[in-house]
């Protein structure tokens, strides 16, 4: 090699280590930060407004939270859009460990419904499933279906005459009642209502039912009379409806939907700070109380690792992709 190829070579070379120099202390730096976090106060995004038992369960963890990671843990609420709100600020948000964002199965949902929205498995990183909840149907008392038998044999008879409420078109109580219908090949009424809570008007005889997860919200009307749930997801019954058989037992197996509940962290956040969060909700869902309550509710609690939530979180979308796709929902 002459030496003007050699004078040509040299700063070539020195940018060149330079440029790994740089990376590598960056790359030391973030692995740093990661074994220190955290260092300062932590955000959870919470979709729901203040007050609703979501964001009650939200605060209960930031509380649990603050004194295991000897940080301070917050809520913010972020309410509206079906929970766009919120999870557009959380993928906006810095993969630094210190946002946070629950999230659920209407989310999974907003890729396929809203042109340029986020999408759950390629914006976020899956921290952990932290309760799932079955979905069930209930009607109004004086509907003549006593059983999951009768209603599909009377929706049969007289095809989209008996009426569903959601709460709008694409949302979860919307897709989950045409995959009830697909599986069973039924069909009927949809009423979206824009706001307010469409249980009150099967409680009011307004409307014939409702598929939706079975919450507190209907556990005491079902017990009182005042509603009738006819079935129930899972492989048994639930201890909080135990006269209320499965889906199973009523000869419908294929449906088997359930409400999903957990924490993402933006995508980008350092997988050793994920497994912290992860260990960190874990121990607070063995805590004897809540374990009591949530199943007192019908939820079970879960605590899974990022890769078994990663995963449940795709065959969902799978699944709810094809009902959307099928049936031609669009919202924008």
């Amino acid at each position: 090699m002459n030496s003007n190829n050699k004078s040509r070579t040299r700063p070539i070379v020195a940018a060149n280590v330079a440029a790994w120099a740089f990376l590598l202390t960056v790359g030391f730096g973030h692995v740093a930060h990661a074994q220190q976090w955290p260092t300062r106060a932590i955000k959870i995004i919470e979709p729901f407004p203040a007050g609703v038992a979501r964001d009650g369960d939200t605060r209960f963890f930031a509380e649990k939270l603050t004194g295991i990671l000897g940080q301070q843990v917050y809520v913010e609420n972020r309410p509206g859009a079906a929970g766009r709100i919120a999870g557009q600020a959380a993928v906006k948000a810095a993969p630094d460990g210190y946002t946070f964002n629950m999230m659920g199965t209407t989310d999974i949902l907003t890729k396929y419904l809203y042109k340029n929205s986020y999408d759950m498995e390629g914006d976020l990183v899956a921290v952990t499933m932290i309760k799932t909840a079955p979905a069930g149907i209930v009607v109004r008392p004086s509907l003549p279906a006593k059983s999951l038998r009768d209603l599909i044999s009377l929706a049969k008879d007289h095809p989209g005459e008996m009426t569903y409420g959601s709460t709008g078109v694409g949302g979860f109580l919307h897709v989950n009642a045409l995959l009830f219908s697909s599986i069973t090949n039924t069909k009927f009424g949809h009423v979206p209502y824009a706001s307010g809570n469409p249980v009150t008007d099967v409680l009011g005889g307004h409307i014939d039912m409702m598929f939706d997860g079975m919450g507190p919200g209907y556990l005491g009307n079902i017990k009182a009379g005042k509603l009738r749930a006819l079935a129930v997801t899972g492989e048994k019954r639930t201890s909080a409806l135990p006269d209320v058989p499965t889906f199973i037992e009523s000869g419908v197996p294929a449906y088997d939907t359930h409400i999903l509940y957990g924490m993402f962290a933006p995508k980008g956040t350092p997988e050793s700070i994920v497994v912290k969060m992860q260990q960190a909700i874990s121990q607070i869902l063995q805590e004897p109380t809540l374990r009591r309550r949530w199943e007192s509710e019908g939820a079970n609690p879960v605590g899974s690792t990022s890769a078994e939530f990663a995963a449940r979180i795709r065959s969902e979308s799978e699944r709810w992709g094809k009902v959307i796709r099928a049936n031609n929902i669009k919202v924008e």
